[in-house]
């Protein structure tokens, strides 16, 4: 007897909506590209409204539906308003993917500017807090109207930390601190919502080839250096390769996964 087998679609986004924050360049715009790859509706969420505008034309001229929606994740009441905006223009949330940040103050921790330190937490840490207050309860209105729960598909928060998150990072007491934070949020949000059909999940990228990165750590040749040589591979990462991983995690290839923080790092947290 014979068997004809379909090949899986894991990964397939066919009909799902899905925000990402941070998503007019960088990893969240590589994010961006693949979940719309994948076929899913995609917003991007940035304050840049230029580059966030012309990363929707981008989607859309590819063939997938794409909206721009501009705030300043930092304040509560625009990330708030954000999720809203999405929810109305696509009728339902499943995928979030919260990517906005910045580097911050460098430094030794005694010599610390205040303004500096509470406007680097506000982009990196609180806007992390307030999207996903509103993601969950989106993507928990998306579970009870379409009962997916049960069938592993659900909502999925990948959210961006680092390997910095994980370990300490030299004269970055700002950045390390409030990506270990995400990390810490994401497993409590993990834990508090896994019976209710939303997976929290988190990336620790190591040194990812960006426009953040080439003006801040790699801004220098000495500095691209030090930075690669953190890695044993030996390189920096490609946005893309970080997109695979958020792709897999808001996908029903993950629907076991929940709590996790995935390194994405070319071994650095593994020394």
């Amino acid at each position: 007897m014979s068997m004809k087998r379909e090949k899986p679609q894991m990964f397939d986004m066919t009909g799902k909506a899905a925000l990402v924050t941070g998503g007019a360049s960088g990893i969240g715009w590589a994010c961006a590209q693949a979940l719309a790859a994948a076929g899913a509706k995609v917003a991007i969420v940035d304050r840049d409204s230029d580059q966030g505008n012309q990363a929707a034309d981008a989607l859309a001229d590819a063939g997938a539906t794409a909206t721009f929606v501009d705030a300043e994740l930092a304040d509560p009441d625009q990330a708030e308003a954000a999720v809203a905006a999405v929810e109305q223009a696509f009728g339902r949330l499943d995928a979030a993917v919260n990517a906005a940040g910045i580097l911050g103050p460098t430094g030794p921790l005694h010599a610390l500017d205040r303004d500096a330190y509470k406007a680097a937490m506000a982009n990196n840490l609180d806007s992390v807090v307030w999207c996903m207050q509103h993601e969950i309860a989106a993507m928990l209105r998306t579970v009870q109207a379409g009962g997916e729960a049960g069938d592993g598909a659900g909502g999925s928060i990948v959210n961006i930390s680092s390997a910095a998150g994980v370990v300490g990072f030299p004269s970055c007491p700002t950045y390390t601190a409030g990506k270990h934070a995400i990390i810490g949020l994401t497993r409590t949000a993990a834990v508090d919502y896994a019976t209710q059909g939303v997976r929290v999940n988190a990336i620790a990228p190591g040194g990812v080839d960006t426009p953040l990165i080439r003006s801040t750590t790699c801004a220098t040749a000495e500095g691209r250096a030090t930075i690669e040589g953190l890695h044993p591979m030996q390189r920096l990462a490609q946005p893309s390769e970080m997109a695979g991983a958020a792709l897999y995690l808001c996908s029903k290839a993950a629907s076991f996964v929940t709590g996790a923080v995935i390194p994405v790092d070319g071994g650095w947290t593994a020394q």
